[in-house]
């Protein structure tokens, strides 16, 4: 196997990309103990929603990590907001269109904040990882272009869309409502704007490399791979639910692909174990999650660590192997084992069930 060399530059871009992935995830990841707050405001007039401004300067923005991105625990499931990465830190952030303020959430850990702002009465934008304005508070009216914060403590800006008018087709729908109306972005841009921000979707290697060609055609990315009848897309481990609460990450597993390289196939896993972002590589010959069905039988996957990759291919060695079967369209049976030279294994009475 040819060596690939990784550039500390590479190692320092994946941490800064890390930090601003795990800002992100729940705190204690119950989300049954979030507020309760507005996503839409019925008051304001219906009508289309047009990104007129950026929200942060051009040459302050990075790249873009697009929808669909993982970084269990945290984020298991595909993330339904994109992170806007930037150079450096307290940079304006401004608001992309003008709208009513209907949520600001408290300070994260972090010391930083999110932001909810209504457009329509069935559209509405948020932004989080935000040093708010002092005087910014619900209620107020913002107009696009606006500087409404400055950039956070983390690496990179959340920008996220709900759009009440959308059909995302989780086949469970145990999700938060950001996620269950989550919309892109990014498509929702005025030209030429939004071809200059595609243009910064683009893998970490990519950057400041102009030998790097990246060409394989990401622009919004995809957070909803649910597919009935397969093993593709969001599963919650069994007795995952209690009465008016969702999930903690932990109980999560999700059959997804790389959110730059969509024919490689990812694997994230909520539980406490070595290694949660998983990789699997064409050269084995994979079953795509999309073509497992319950007459599949039970598939194994060669697993690798897919925080260790280069153009979507792990770099590393082999970590581990996952026997994984689906029992109906509904439950699925797995387990991982941390042997790195067996071709096949058996299921044991360690192994785990989840459902959707």
């Amino acid at each position: 196997m040819n060596k690939v060399f990784i550039s500390p530059f590479l190692i320092i871009i994946f941490i800064f990309t890390s930090i601003c992935l795990s800002a992100c995830k729940s705190q204690g990841s119950d989300f049954s103990n979030i507020e309760v707050a507005p996503y839409f405001d019925e008051d304001l007039p219906s009508g289309v929603l047009e990104f007129t401004n950026l929200v942060l300067d051009s040459e302050n923005c990075n790249r873009i990590i697009p929808l669909g991105a993982i970084n269990p625990p945290g984020h298991t499931f595909p993330t339904d907001h994109i992170y806007l990465l930037q150079r450096v830190t307290d940079l304006p952030v401004y608001a992309p269109a003008s709208g009513k303020v209907i949520y600001i959430h408290e300070p994260s850990a972090y010391g930083d904040r999110a932001i909810r702002i209504g457009v329509t009465n069935t559209m509405s934008y948020y932004l989080g990882h935000i040093i708010l304005s002092p005087d910014m508070k619900v209620g107020d009216t913002v107009t696009a272009g606006q500087q409404i914060a400055t950039t956070g403590n983390t690496s990179c800006v959340d920008f996220g869309l709900l759009n009440k008018n959308i059909v995302n087709g989780f086949i469970n729908k145990n999700l938060p409502l950001t996620t269950i109306y989550g919309d892109k972005p990014l498509s929702y841009y005025i030209e030429p704007l939004r071809t200059q921000l595609y243009s910064l979707v683009m893998p970490p290697e990519a950057i400041d490399n102009p030998a790097f060609i990246y060409d394989e055609g990401v622009t919004d990315g995809l957070f909803t791979q649910d597919k009935i009848g397969s093993l593709s897309g969001n599963w919650f481990e069994e007795g995952s639910f209690a009465d008016g609460k969702y999930f903690q990450w932990e109980q999560t597993l999700a059959f997804t692909n790389d959110v730059y390289y969509p024919n490689q196939i990812r694997i994230a896993i909520g539980k406490d174990i070595p290694f949660q972002n998983l990789a699997v590589i064409t050269q084995d010959s994979p079953i795509n999650p999309g073509d497992v069905t319950i007459e599949s039988g039970i598939i194994t996957y060669y697993l690798y660590n897919a925080n260790n990759t280069y153009a979507g291919v792990p770099t590393g060695s082999r970590i581990g192997l996952m026997l994984v079967q689906m029992l109906s369209d509904t439950r699925i049976r797995v387990e991982i084992f941390w042997d790195t030279v067996s071709e096949n294994k058996e299921f044991t009475d360690s192994s785990w069930f989840y459902e959707r």
